[in-house]
């Protein structure tokens, strides 16, 4: 077997290292908690990630994201309908008496699909107020906040990527590994929380 990557023999969410893969509940619960994400899109060949907030709305199995009415996430995804989504966390860093094995906790989500702006004004409702669930949840509708207004949804641009594949993996593993063929072990003081600042 040829080691290398390209499309045609691997599709987008097929991982290279299957021991840290992860299976849907796992995605589903973990790009359902995380409160970044990053989108590319692209213009031509010109490749652009946004950062953003997003919610992910399980029935629809589609991701929901909110901009402006104008801006270069508008004209990139008008121009060209695929995207590509990734969201992490992080953890400790691993450090080891080996270069090739110095490492991060991670947990990671990618999901692949199509992009399109939603035009329909029940569909925006459902994906803004989705998203003011995500990150405000103790503040209640129609007691703490307005009711979204007509004049609100011209102001703003709903998106929805379209889950075609995703994947998740995680490597949240206590130590890196080790050298055991002759180099020093580590100094204890490399193994605390704090050795690093990060």
């Amino acid at each position: 077997m040829v080691r290398g990557y390209d499309l045609e023999s691997r599709p987008p969410h097929q991982q290279r290292r299957g021991q840290l893969k992860q299976d849907d509940d796992w995605i589903r619960a973990l790009i359902t908690r995380l409160p970044l994400g990053y989108f590319a899109t692209r213009w031509d060949d010109q490749p652009f990630v946004h950062p953003m907030t997003y919610v992910y709305v399980e029935d629809k199995h589609c991701i929901y994201m909110h901009g402006s009415t104008v801006g270069r996430r508008r004209a990139n995804t008008g121009r060209h309908d695929k995207m590509c989504f990734c969201a992490t966390e992080t953890g400790r860093l691993l450090p080891s008496n080996q270069a090739v094995h110095f490492s991060l906790q991670y947990r990671s989500v990618m999901a692949f699909g199509s992009v399109r702006q939603v035009d329909e004004q029940a569909e925006k409702n459902t994906a803004l107020y989705a998203l003011i669930d995500k990150y405000f949840t103790p503040m209640t509708l129609n007691e703490d906040y307005s009711p979204i207004r007509a004049e609100d949804l011209e102001m703003t641009t709903v998106f929805a990527l379209d889950i075609a594949n995703w994947s998740g993996k995680e490597n949240w593993q206590p130590r890196a590994t080790m050298d055991d063929r002759g180099w020093p072990g580590l100094d204890e003081k490399w193994l605390r929380n704090d050795a690093f600042d990060f």
